[in-house]
């Protein structure tokens, strides 16, 4: 019976990856996963928002079936977790890092363990008026800055020890998932990974001029988040230190790659990566999730281990449903 890891980020367009395509987006890690997994080239997420998405599959229902339709957190909802459904079963369950974006207290969610988390008070979003339609301010926060990430270090720091000195000794199966907050705002990179795309911050290939931008509800976004802010200079920063969140992000990948291999537990083990919704990145002059368009629905998921296919490439469309429902099977 195989072990299970799951490395799961937050905002990761699979576009920006070298695995899905990208020309110099560097993501060697992926690159290793892919070549003894399977790439699945249409994954998308239940919902592109966070709690919503996060919600969905941990309960491994749609949203419109656990009814958690926005990050409005103020009465939680009672529906079992993926974590505590199999803890009740003899596996392990581990869950570690930031659990702000769950519809429910996370330690009422009945995983074994959850290190490093911090259980957030219920939060009220109070701009849900569309007429007159609020504001908000683009987060145009992006640079090289010393001292950033280091909470999603520590916590694969912990995933690397728990591999190396926990794992081994368990008689019963587990499952560990590892949650990094990159490359989710704020922009700002580590100096080493910010200077990996010195001069490569580009501009999206199509603008908010664009025929398939015109759509009111695209309108409404950018009006609501006052894309217009954003000036040439802060799209090429906010999309260099983008891609340095997710090269920074490959590298804790391979870093769980090597405490699998160096603890002699990769072979039994599926490793998978995968985040909870995409990032428009400045497309059609949009930045974050909140709809439809395929940057911000599609997500990169890619799968090694037992029951996966080495080098291949899957275009059936699938969803964080499915791995849910993956990580029940092994």
């Amino acid at each position: 019976m195989p072990n299970v890891v799951l490395l799961m980020s937050d905002s990761h367009n699979p576009k920006i990856s070298s695995v899905y395509g990208h020309p110099f987006v560097r993501t060697p890690h992926l690159e290793r996963l892919a070549a003894s997994g399977t790439v699945y080239e249409n994954a998308y997420t239940p919902s592109p928002l966070c709690v919503p998405a996060r919600s969905a599959f941990m309960t491994g229902r749609y949203v419109h079936e656990i009814e958690v339709f926005n990050n409005c957190k103020v009465i939680p909802a009672e529906h079992p977790s993926y974590g505590g459904v199999l803890a009740s079963q003899g596996v392990r369950t581990v869950y570690v890092g930031a659990a702000a974006n769950l519809y429910r207290n996370p330690f009422d969610l009945g995983f074994s363990e959850m290190p490093r988390v911090k259980r957030t008070e219920p939060s009220l979003t109070t701009s849900f008026v569309r007429n007159p339609l609020p504001r908000r301010s683009l987060n145009r926060n992006y640079g090289p800055r010393a001292g950033v990430w280091q909470y999603d270090i520590g916590t694969v720091d912990y995933a690397v020890r728990w591999l190396k000195e926990t794992a081994p000794a368990l008689t019963e199966p587990w499952v560990l998932v590892v949650n990094v907050q990159p490359p989710h705002y704020p922009l700002v990179a580590l100096p080493e990974f910010w200077a990996m795309y010195d001069g490569l911050g580009d501009l999206p290939r199509y603008g908010p001029d664009h025929p398939a931008a015109q759509h009111p509800y695209a309108e409404d976004l950018r009006y609501y988040f006052n894309t217009s802010e954003a000036t040439e200079e802060d799209i090429r920063g906010m999309r260099q230190g983008y891609y340095a969140a997710v090269t920074f992000v490959d590298r804790q990948l391979g870093r769980l790659l090597d405490a699998l291999e160096q603890s002699g537990q990769l072979d039994q083990t599926v490793v998978a990566y995968t985040t909870d919704h995409g990032e428009m990145l400045g497309k059609f002059g949009l930045w974050w999730k909140h709809c439809l368009y395929e940057d911000a629905a599609r997500i990169p998921l890619v799968v090694a281990g037992p029951g996966f296919a080495a080098g291949a490439r899957v275009k059936t469309p699938v969803s964080l449903l499915d791995f849910q429902a993956a990580i029940f099977e092994a």
